[in-house]
């Protein structure tokens, strides 16, 4: 059952978001990623509808050896390079979601509260409208300042203790960080190339579900993104069993 947020601000009530006009636009497949007529083996099916999203089987192409090469949807590796396939020999981290940023989402992801307590940071301007907060890219810096700010003030902040407390083969710890709402834009706009991966390597598909961002609305509310349809709306303080419903997802700038 989809449950009602209610909004801290009436403005964003009064007015369609425009990126929520967008992504129900972009429930279109091929805009997805979903670019195959029928399932070719190892594919994924668009949820909105009859194409499919297949994983390259090409072993022809060589593997990259920096990392700058790597393109939405290749598997990042712990030596932080980056192919289209499944390598035995090394240890995947994550899936590439961007390449120019070269930004790339965990295998991991949960559900956590973003925080137990209302505060403000300081060092990180609230976003109080959609256009501020898809602009916002500053995820790992936005979650540096609250993780040190939470800890300096013994505030208990589950979601940002999840993410940069993660850890794998090839990074440590605060390496990992919330995304910002522009960069979970970015994430959703790839989840079918994403999930196709996370199919290859037998990992848990990132839910259709509301998911937070590090961007800030207000000292009561942060923003988060709802990944089955697209809206973007901002609530941080919400009955404790809705809380434990929102998403936090690693992602990491390699």
């Amino acid at each position: 059952m989809r449950k009602i947020i209610l909004s801290l601000s009436t403005a964003l009530l009064a007015s369609t978001p425009a990126w929520a006009i967008n992504c129900q636009v972009e429930t279109n497949c091929t805009t997805l990623g979903y670019t195959s007529s029928k399932d070719e083996g190892n594919c994924l099916k668009c949820p909105f509808g009859n194409q499919w999203a297949c994983l390259k089987t090409d072993t022809s192409c060589p593997e990259d050896s920096s990392g700058s090469n790597c393109n939405v949807g290749d598997i990042l590796y712990s030596d932080m390079t980056c192919n289209a396939n499944v390598i035995a020999s090394k240890t995947p981290i994550g899936v590439v979601f961007d390449k120019e940023r070269r930004l790339a989402t965990a295998l991991i992801h949960g559900t956590r509260k973003w925080s137990l307590d209302f505060f403000d940071v300081p060092g990180i301007t609230n976003k109080t409208t959609q256009q501020a907060a898809i602009a916002d890219m500053e995820g790992k810096t936005n979650t540096e300042k609250i993780v040190a700010y939470c800890n300096s003030n013994g505030y208990d902040c589950p979601a940002f203790n999840f993410v940069s407390n993660h850890v794998t083969e090839g990074t440590h710890k605060g390496d990992w960080y919330l995304p910002s709402l522009g960069e979970l834009k970015l994430m959703y706009s790839e989840l079918g190339a994403i999930n196709l991966a996370f199919n290859a390597l037998g990992a848990l598909p990132i839910p259709a579900r509301d998911t937070w961002s590090s961007t800030a609305y207000s000292k009561y509310s942060a923003w988060i993104a709802d990944f089955e349809i697209g809206y973007l709306e901002e609530t941080k303080w919400k009955n404790l069993h809705l809380e434990n419903l929102v998403y936090a997802i690693p992602i990491l700038a390699f």
